[in-house]
C-alpha cells in the first residue's frame, strides 16, 4: 500500500457521515451518565448548604427573642429543631455561646458557651481566633453565636473518585445575632 492510498483512505474516512446509533450512544452515554450525576450532586450540595444556614439563621433568631434564661434542655431541643429543618443528612453538632465586649480590655469576652458535643464548647482560649470574625461591640453589648458543624455525604458514593478515606465535604456555619428584647441572653446552669 502506497502512502496516497494511506491518506485517501483516512479522507475518506473523516469524509464518511454513515454511523451507527448505537455505537455514538455506547460511546457518549457513560460521560453522559456520569455529567448527569455531577449535575444532581451538585445541586443536592448547594440545596444541603443553602438549608442548612437557613436553620442556623432560624435558630440564632429564635435564640435572639428569647427573654427567659435557657439550659442546656434548651439547647438540645434547638439543636433537634436544627436538624429537623436542615437537609444534612448524618450527624450535625451545634455551640451556641453569649460574647460580650469587655471595654476594659477593648476585646471580647465569653459569657457562656453550651454544645452538643462537648469537646465543642467554646473556652477563653478561642475567644482571638472567634473574635477575628465579630465585628466591634459598645460596652455592655452582647451577641449570641451559634456555629454548626455538619458533613455533607452526596447519595451518590464518590470514594472512587476522592479516595476511601473520604467522609464528604464539611458543611459548617457561623451566624452570629444581638439579642432583641433583654441585653443578654440569659444562662440557667443549673
Amino acid at each position: 500500500m502506497n502512502i496516497p492510498s494511506v491518506f485517501q483512505l483516512i479522507r475518506n474516512f473523516r469524509k464518511d457521515t454513515r454511523g451507527s446509533v448505537a455505537v455514538e450512544t455506547v460511546i457518549m452515554w457513560p460521560a453522559l451518565f456520569l455529567a448527569l450525576m455531577a449535575m444532581a450532586v451538585l445541586f443536592d450540595a448547594y440545596r444541603a448548604r443553602s438549608t442548612t444556614e437557613k436553620a442556623a439563621f432560624a435558630v440564632s433568631d429564635m435564640l435572639s427573642r428569647e427573654t427567659a434564661a435557657v439550659d442546656s434542655s434548651y439547647i438540645d431541643g434547638v439543636h433537634t429543631l436544627f436538624e429537623e429543618i436542615s437537609t444534612l443528612r448524618g450527624e450535625q453538632e451545634m455551640t451556641v455561646s453569649l460574647v460580650s465586649w469587655d471595654s476594659n480590655t477593648n476585646a471580647h469576652d465569653l459569657e457562656w458557651s453550651h454544645s452538643t458535643l462537648p469537646s465543642r464548647t467554646l473556652t477563653d482560649a478561642d475567644l482571638p481566633e472567634l473574635g477575628e470574625n465579630l465585628p466591634t461591640l459598645v460596652p455592655g453589648e452582647s451577641l449570641i453565636v451559634v456555629q454548626t458543624f455538619g458533613t455533607y455525604a452526596p447519595p451518590v458514593i464518590m470514594k472512587r473518585w476522592w479516595g476511601d478515606d473520604w467522609d464528604g465535604f464539611p458543611m459548617n456555619t457561623f451566624v452570629f445575632t444581638r439579642p432583641r428584647f433583654v441585653a443578654n441572653l440569659a444562662w440557667n446552669g443549673a
